[in-house]
């Protein structure tokens, strides 16, 4: 079709020299059956959206098990974070989130002239007295991003939960779940646990990653009632499109599609830490759809990048998340990672 032709030239933009796009975390096997072979309804294209979207909220509350009348709809996650920001951190006010969490976050806390401060991680984990001494500051809003993005580390729900129990109820706290459809706990997941359990909480959900929406631009929050007439008030009534609450809908019963991906990625990840370990690499790929790989230099780093995109692979060099050093590879299709397999020995032999 000559519109499935355009969307593909929008999406690939300026980057036809290296067209091979494992640098964005999208889903290596697309979008659910479902979606691609479903009949949609295109007068749905002249129409505003339920500026409720009550059926989208009650398809993630029963999929889910959660209430409905407690989750706002974004724009994609990102939006999400736009919003939880705008409504509780003012100028002067504190955000603490691990260090090299999600970029937004930062990018987000400085635009609207807060302070932003991180705690360390050390080998995946965030140690008690090193949150203890963050909260001492009295951040307004605490971020935990789990997995994490970009260092590809989980940590479980009863580890995190003892985390939030340590923080005082005056502060926000924030679980960033983009990546929670790829874990074991993905039935019960520590950020929908603490939003039951904890006044002051927000748990961010996203469509992009495990369902193969990211075009779409769909993501959910799952808000505690002292929160939610707040961050409500603050979204737009048409922030989602039409067709995007209906493929979120659908989406959310292939299971298989899911199950597949889930599986698909954590294949990739073991082969590949596997693969860089070899060579005396670090790299970690903990429930996620890409690897984290920490070289020596930042100069082993750029030559390992230069050679992929020579190769027409397009990855994450991580310099936004001052870590020059390291590179972000996502998954892509089977014969994408067969070639991209034989590109990397080939390098990291040399």
């Amino acid at each position: 079709m000559m519109f499935s032709k355009k969307i593909r030239e929008c999406v690939e933009g300026a980057n036809n020299n290296a067209s091979i796009r494992l640098h964005a975390n999208e889903n290596p096997l697309g979008s659910p059956d479902i979606i691609q072979t479903g009949q949609y309804d295109l007068s749905l294209l002249s129409l505003y959206p339920d500026p409720t979207y009550n059926a989208l909220r009650a398809a993630i509350g029963e999929r889910w098990n959660i209430n409905p009348e407690q989750i706002i709809t974004g724009n994609g996650s990102d939006e999400l974070i736009d919003i939880t920001l705008r409504s509780l951190l003012k100028p002067g006010a504190r955000l603490t989130a691990p260090r090299h969490s999600f970029m937004m976050y930062k990018k987000r806390t400085d635009i609207l002239g807060a302070l932003y401060s991180e705690i360390p991680v050390k080998s995946g984990r965030i140690l008690p007295e090193d949150l203890k001494e963050a909260v001492s500051h009295k951040p307004d809003i605490l971020v935990l991003v789990n997995p994490s993005n970009p260092l590809g580390h989980y940590i479980a729900p009863s580890e995190m939960i003892s985390l939030v129990e340590t923080i005082p109820p005056e502060t926000t706290i924030i679980i960033d779940e983009a990546y929670a459809e790829f874990t074991p706990d993905i039935e019960n997941t520590a950020g929908i646990q603490i939003v039951h359990k904890r006044v002051n909480s927000i748990c961010l959900r996203t469509f992009s990653k495990a369902y193969g929406l990211a075009g779409l631009r769909l993501g959910w929050a799952y808000v505690s009632t002292d929160l939610y007439p707040q961050l409500e008030a603050r979204r737009a009534p048409y922030n989602v499109s039409a067709l995007s609450a209906l493929a979120g809908e659908h989406a959310l019963q292939d299971r298989e599609h899911l199950f597949k991906t889930t599986e698909y990625c954590l294949s990739w990840g073991r082969k590949l830490v596997d693969l860089f370990e070899d060579y005396g690499v670090k790299a970690s790929a903990q429930y996620v759809n890409f690897v984290f790989v920490e070289f020596d230099s930042e100069e082993r780093s750029r030559e390992i990048q230069n050679s992929l995109n020579s190769e027409g692979f397009l990855i994450a060099r991580l310099t936004d998340y001052s870590l020059d050093h390291c590179l972000r590879i996502s998954f892509g299709p089977r014969e994408q990672m067969e070639k991209l397999l034989f590109v990397l020995e080939k390098e990291l032999k040399a």
